[in-house]
């Protein structure tokens, strides 16, 4: 059986990521998601891998060579059927957006996103995921870029979420908290691994973005089972 990596969704909007091998009974409490790409790169390989592991919703970040943002809209639509033909559906989009310096054109990216909000739409995926831009310890050009992406995705019910990482703005606790006081509208991911490596201590960085999170993820935290 090949291995997924997966996140896990409470009812409550909440999505935790770790290795299938370290599931034991949380498989029996949680509807899982999965990062299929890190199982083969085509969808026919991830849709197989998915169904190995009685998985039915992907967090889709790459297809076929190509990041999900730079599908077609004919492609998403073929995408969505197959998935729909193998009893699977799309949780998230896993996106590169807020993944680019400060001083980048930011137009033709958020003209990408644009893009990925129609994606979005035909695949069935309420949830994209955004980082908070490299290259910058000002905020300010920080929340007019993030807020130029919750403006774009007004009516829609789509739910943008923030996700922690090393050398973007939001790397810290404090600096993940700015944000999502700033923009309410935002929901927090919670990734462990990279408060880690940026020397932050992840029960405050926890007790701090608990009351917005949408996603945890862990899955590098757990050791792989021999």
């Amino acid at each position: 059986m090949r291995e997924i990596a997966i996140c896990n969704d409470d009812f409550c909007n909440c999505a935790i990521i770790v290795s299938i091998k370290q599931l034991g009974d949380v498989a029996m409490r949680f509807r899982l998601v999965a990062f299929a790409d890190e199982a083969a790169p085509d969808l026919a390989g991830q849709i197989e891998a998915m169904q190995e592991n009685g998985v039915e919703l992907l967090e889709i970040r790459g297809v076929d060579g190509q990041n999900i943002d730079g599908i077609s809209a004919t492609k998403a639509k073929v995408i969505r059927k197959m998935l729909g033909f193998s009893g699977l559906a799309v949780w998230s989009l896993g996106s590169p957006f807020g993944k680019i310096g400060i001083n980048d054109d930011f137009a033709p990216h958020l003209d990408s996103f644009k893009h990925s909000l129609e994606l979005a739409d035909i695949l069935g995926a309420k949830h994209i995921c955004l980082f908070s831009f490299y290259g910058t310890s000002d905020i300010d050009p920080v929340l007019e870029r993030l807020n130029a992406f919750i403006e774009a995705a007004k009516g829609t019910d789509i739910v943008l979420c923030h996700e922690n990482e090393k050398g973007i703005y939001g790397d810290t606790a404090a600096k993940c908290l700015e944000i999502y006081k700033a923009l309410p509208q935002l929901r927090a991911v919670f990734d462990p691994e990279n408060f880690i490596q940026c020397g932050q201590d992840t029960i405050e960085a926890w007790e701090s973005s608990r009351p917005m999170l949408s996603i945890c993820t862990s899955r590098t935290l757990f050791p792989m089972a021999q």
